[in-house]
Parts: C-alpha cells; structure tokens; sequence
C-alpha cells in the first residue's frame, strides 16, 4: 500500500519533468488590450503540415524547435499568433522570408518585419511571430504588434543575422523578393533548377537570392557563401558540369541556362537572363571586398619622468631589503623557538654526530662546538 502511494505521489512530478520546456509557453496571456482566449497550442516539429501544406519539407530545413499558437481578443475582433522557435536567428531570417509573400509590404514592427491589413510577420531573435486576423478584419495595429515584440525580445537569442544580403546589389532589385536559404529544398521552392545539393550546401554554404528587372524582364540572382575559397571553388566548377553556363548568343525559351561568376568565396549566378549582356548588368554590381577590423580596446604607452623613475627604483630597493631583514630574523625566530621547545630534537643533535679525529690536538672537539 505504501509503495502505491509513493508512486501516486511521483506521478505528477515525473510527468511535469517529461513535459518538454518548449510547451511552457512564451506567448503572454494579455498584451495592449487582447487578451487570449485560450491556453496556447504546441505544435512538434514533425507536426507541421497541417501548417504549412506541401512546403513543410523545405520549411524544416531551417531547423523548427516548436511551434506555438493562441487566439486573442479585443472587444469584437479577433486574431491568431503564431511563434515559431528556431535553431537560431539566422535560421529566423530565413524562415521569415520564406513565409512573406507579395501581399506583405515591409513594416517598421523590428529588425525583419512585413505586414499587409489583416496579417504582419515579425522576426524577433530566433523567433518568428505570425499574426493574423480573419477575413474582413484587421490586424492589431503597429504601436500593439511592437508591445508584443517588446516583450518577445526580452527572452530572444540576439546573436547577429546574416549579412550575406549586404552583397545584393541594390540597382533594379524587386523589394520584398529577398530570399535566404540553407537547404536544397527551400532553394527549389524559389529556383526550381533540381532538389538535390548542386549548390552545396553541405558544406557550410548559404544562398540569399532576388528577384531583378532588367530591360522589362525578371532574372533571379543567387549569391552562395562558403566557409573558404577551396570550396567555393570546387562548389563552382560542380556547377559548371552540371548545367549550361554561359552559352554564346541569345538564351532559348524554355532553356536552363546559367550565367555567373566566382568572387573569393562567394558564387554569384543569375538565372532566367535572356543573354550573357543582361545577366551582366545585374552580376557586375557584386562584388567582394575583405575588410580587417579591430575591437580591442585601445591602450596608450607612456614613458614615466626620470624621478618617478628614481623615486620607483629607490622604493623598490627599499621593499627588497625590509622583506630580506624580515625574512631573515623569521628564520633565526623559528630557529631559537625550536630549539627552546624541541632542545636536541632538530638542531644540536651532539650524540647522532660523530667527528673523525687525527689526535693532534689534546684537546677533545665536540659536536656542540659547532654550534
């Protein structure tokens, strides 16, 4: 009976511990004036399609932790929030780019954020809140969305987001078209040129791609960063066997052809340019500069006066004295405290010393002579 009460009594505790930390919640129970209408719903990673329909395969390769969703209220609206958690920010970017779509302009809400009149998308460290409200409904507005974000931020991861998008050039870029990817999927959802690894992502590398207008037609660049130029290198020529690149003359309709170029360790490739004069109007704005900065905080050498200096040595001479008189009459101290309390115990041992003697002299010598 009692070994059925301990376990009676263990069973809340064990399944509070197997409860895993991501179905706390994070979501706020109230903000700006909405109040949840409900306890929060937790999505698994493995639980996405229901979401996200046929792109949750693409959308997992930017590493999904948990899913969390509640319904909130204001008086007669209502709207929904979605937050997804990801491995880390740059994995929120990405994530974030791959929700927005064209009905989402860019909104002044954080670091990434697009909204339209009934949904808004917000990147907050290594997470990504999706508002949304029903049809014909609006959203909450700007000034309730950064209040929740506020709070969000609080609990963020705030290591840096990519800076590859620093490299798109900005002359006859589509805004709104940016595109981060790490994975081959979520480049075929955007760049339908194959699913499998062709730009190598395996190795470290990380796309972000744009939408451009040149002469009234739309081209795609795509710029890849690796980890060295080796294999940046070894990615390109890859590239270069497995599609047409860079033919001569006009690009046929229907034809995959690529244009593009290696920088250092960055790929750079445009795709659906009608020739290699357009696609060049768009790959000679990338370039590539390396820059050496220094952080470390800044340190100025001074020399002392020659009577600082005079003044130190005499000083210092006069500390190495005190310390040598002091040492020395700790050690004779000690001594004659040993032999007051231990007499013949350490020093003046006369019986355990024995002398060698020629006998010139009448006189005997003895240990304690020594002494």
């Amino acid at each position: 009976m009692r070994r059925l009460l301990r376990i009676c009594f263990w069973i809340p505790f064990l399944a509070f511990a197997a409860h895993p930390a991501a179905a706390q919640g994070i979501l706020p129970s109230t903000f700006a004036g909405w109040t949840a209408a409900a306890s929060s719903t937790f999505i698994p990673p493995t639980g996405l399609d229901p979401l996200l329909g046929p792109d949750t395969a693409a959308f997992r390769e930017y590493i999904v932790k948990s899913v969390e969703q509640r319904s909130y209220t204001q008086e007669a609206q209502g709207i929904s929030v979605t937050l997804y958690r990801l491995r880390d920010p740059s994995s929120a970017y990405g994530a974030y780019t791959f929700l927005r779509n064209d009905t989402l302009t860019t909104a002044n809400l954080g670091s990434y954020a697009s909204a339209s009149h009934d949904r808004a998308i917000i990147v907050v460290g290594e997470m990504v809140l999706d508002v949304s409200a029903p049809a014909k409904q609006a959203r909450p507005s700007d000034a309730d969305l950064k209040q929740l974000a506020e709070f969000l931020d609080k609990k963020a991861d705030h290591t840096p987001y990519p800076f590859i998008g620093e490299h798109l050039p900005e002359k006859g870029r589509v805004r709104g078209s940016e595109r981060y990817v790490i994975g081959p999927l979520s480049l075929a959802h955007f760049v339908p040129l194959g699913r499998d690894d062709w730009m190598g992502f395996d190795h470290s590398g990380e796309s972000i791609l744009a939408h451009y207008q040149v002469a009234g037609k739309d081209e795609t660049l795509v710029i890849t960063s690796y980890p060295t130029q080796q294999v940046a290198a070894a990615e390109f020529a890859g590239i270069l066997r497995r599609f047409v690149f860079d033919p001569p003359g006009e690009v046929r309709p229907g034809q995959n052809v690529l244009f593009g170029k290696r920088v250092s360790s960055f790929i750079a490739v445009v795709v659906g340019a009608p020739s290699r004069q357009a696609a060049n109007k768009v790959l000679d704005q990338v370039g590539y500069q390396s820059n050496v900065t220094w952080d470390e905080p800044k340190q100025t050498l001074t020399e002392p006066s020659i009577n600082s200096m005079i003044v130190e040595a005499f000083l210092g001479t006069g500390a190495i004295m005190v310390f040598a008189v002091a040492a020395g009459i700790g050690f004779g101290g000690i001594r004659v405290l040993v032999k007051i309390f231990l007499p013949n115990k350490i020093f003046d041992r006369e019986k355990q010393i024995e002398i060698l003697q020629l006998g010139i002299s009448s006189k005997p010598i003895k240990a304690k002579d020594f002494y």
